[in-house]
């Protein structure tokens, strides 16, 4: 006598317990035994389903280095661009994409080609390891100068383009922007689509400026012209450096998507805040195979640190 019968001898009686009811209890136990793996069933789908599904393929475990020597910056940016250089290093493999850059990064003008990678491949994972502090010396006439140097083990996802070419074309209103001053983007399309704009600040973090609590309708027609902030728009993009930065450069990321699965970006993004840079590609990487993306790189100055 197992488990289910012993409990239905005891607590539904020993008289009621007969042949007919002890096919009753192996049909309860059948039935129970179908109903726990239905829920098991269920428990592992929803959880596969809300796990990120990233399009394209994934190029693993990617090795990466950057430096970059503190001349004229902070050394918090001199860490920046070390890890910006690495990371634009590692898309460099996985997409097959050139970087222009020289050995040795000494100032901030190549800061803006690092970031124009991160449109040509999804960092999603990364690991990462700083090295000891090196040097950087032009020539034995000049002294040596602090180097900082890192290492990066990353997950790159490469998208594969599911779509026919959408035409997206962007511009920002200028390329150096003083603190303070307005930032305005001009958007054209060839034909219809979903867009929307990124801002990937100095300190790491991606924020999803349009479409917003504001401004929700984010569709632009083929052949339109699209400007962001509106004139008449309740939001601003309003430069600044970070603090005690005399230079910063950033980008606004502009991505046009034509996805048959109607997804929107308010339900993949959050216009709640800032994301981490990785956080931000683990969720686009999920839909860029039905996009189209212009990265806009610039610079902010503060008058006040030149």
């Amino acid at each position: 006598m197992n488990f289910y019968e012993k409990w239905y001898k005891n607590f539904v009686g020993p008289y009621a317990f007969d042949a007919m009811t002890l096919k009753q209890v192996r049909y309860m136990k059948k039935q129970k035994n179908l109903w726990l793996s239905i829920i098991i069933f269920l428990y592992f789908f929803f959880f596969f389903m809300q796990a990120p599904a990233f399009a394209g393929k994934i190029i693993k475990n990617i090795n990466a280095e950057g430096s970059c020597a503190i001349i004229g910056m902070s050394a918090e940016q001199s860490q920046m661009i070390a890890l910006q250089r690495a990371r634009a290093m590692a898309i460099e493999q996985a997409a097959g994409v050139k970087v222009t850059s020289g050995t040795i990064v000494t100032n901030m003008a190549l800061t803006g080609e690092f970031i124009k990678t991160y449109a040509k491949g999804f960092i999603v994972k990364e690991k990462v390891e700083w090295l000891p502090l090196g040097q950087y010396q032009k020539d034995k006439s000049t002294p040596p100068i602090p180097e900082y140097r890192v290492k990066i083990v990353a997950d790159v996802s490469v998208p594969d383009v599911k779509i026919r070419p959408i035409g997206i074309t962007a511009k920002t209103n200028s390329p150096i922007y003083k603190n303070g001053e307005k930032a305005i983007v001009e958007i054209k399309s060839a034909r219809t689509a979903q867009i929307a704009i990124f801002n990937i600040t100095a300190d790491d973090k991606v924020t999803m400026l349009f479409p917003n609590d504001y401004e929700k309708n984010n569709i632009i027609k083929g052949g339109e012209t699209f400007i962001f902030p509106h004139p008449k728009s309740k939001i601003e993009i309003i430069v600044q450096t970070l603090p005690n930065h005399k230079r910063d450069t950033e980008a606004l990321l502009v991505v046009a998507m034509d996805s048959p699965k109607n997804i929107e970006f308010n339900k993949v993004f959050t216009t709640s805040g800032p994301m981490g840079l990785t956080t931000f590609f683990q969720k686009y990487a999920t839909i860029a195979d039905y996009c189209e993306e212009v990265m806009l790189p610039y610079e902010v100055v503060d008058p006040q640190h030149e």
